[in-house]
């Protein structure tokens, strides 16, 4: 299978994403399929946004003093070289598909240079693609199925089973269906409990411990709600002794920034405990600095 071509969102294309990833109005696969952005990327896109709207708010990284008026020249509309520079440069910012768009046969202007002009290769203006055969779908429907039933199979077996079905088909050609439908056989992988050499290991500080009242031991923890389409996550901060909820946060995405509001919001509502219980997954920067 053709390894997808690399592509260059605008700005305000990754804005709107991360915009709609923040409302938390939908899971994150259903955002990633309608804008054919994969998962990681608008969860990395929702970070860094949420990130520069903190330093906003704080008026700034340190030493800036806001907007200077050699930042304010630099982003002033001038004219640069009779201005083809200038436009067709924001011609190519624009995605692939959008730039196909542009393409308008009935101008003066051969194919050829407007292709040019647009970063495109002449033949992409021509190209349809070819969605998959009968026989494929055909394929495709029948592995899925002996993937839901049996998901330890890898492609040798599959083709084992697809020729007990009557399709007679290569394990070359297997193995780029299941690249193309995402699929892999279930198998237990190697040194998974390896430790990442930059985190901190931190002691167990309720070994042997006694327990006796609210506010001395907090606990909290991550898990995920399934969607129709996709998981939501949820994090909730708990009280030990009385196993109150002392806040909680719902998310689209598996980041930090929803454990660290509801962390904040127990903190700010009942003070801090003795000792805060986590697992592995509350190491980050962000919420130590908080915790």
């Amino acid at each position: 299978m053709p390894r997808r071509p690399r592509r260059n969102h605008s700005p305000v294309f990754k804005a709107k994403v991360a915009l709609e990833a923040i409302k938390g109005e939908e899971p994150l696969i259903t955002i990633a399929e309608r804008f054919d952005v994969h998962p990681n990327q608008i969860t990395k896109w929702k970070r860094s946004a949420l990130g520069r709207c903190r330093r906003r708010l704080r008026g700034g990284r340190a030493g800036q003093g806001g907007w200077t008026l050699h930042r304010r020249a630099a982003r002033q509309d001038r004219r640069t070289h009779h201005g083809e520079r200038f436009f067709v440069r924001c011609a190519r910012s624009h995605e692939r598909h959008e730039r196909k768009a542009m393409i308008d046969k009935g101008r003066s202007l051969s194919i050829t240079r407007q292709a040019e002009l647009l970063g495109l290769s002449r033949s992409s203006v021509y190209y349809e693609s070819v969605g998959p055969s009968e026989r494929d779908l055909a394929l495709m429907a029948a592995m899925d199925e002996i993937h839901m039933q049996l998901p330890f199979y890898g492609i040798r077996r599959i083709r084992g089973e697809l020729l007990d079905r009557g399709f007679h088909v290569g394990r070359g050609h297997v193995a780029t269906l299941m690249r193309k439908m995402g699929m892999e056989a279930l198998y237990p992988k190697r040194r998974l409990s390896k430790p990442h050499p930059g985190h901190t290991v931190y002691p167990y500080l309720l070994r042997g411990m006694e327990i006796t009242r609210a506010g001395q031991v907090w606990a909290a923890d991550v898990t995920y709600l399934p969607m129709a389409r996709g998981f939501c996550y949820l994090t909730a901060v708990m009280d030990w002794t009385s196993r109150r909820v002392l806040s909680w946060r719902l998310s689209n995405t598996l980041d930090a920034s929803f454990c660290i509001e509801a962390l904040e919001e127990a903190l700010a509502r009942y003070g801090a405990p003795e000792i805060f219980n986590t697992d592995s997954e509350y190491v980050g920067a962000g919420f130590l600095r908080v915790a």
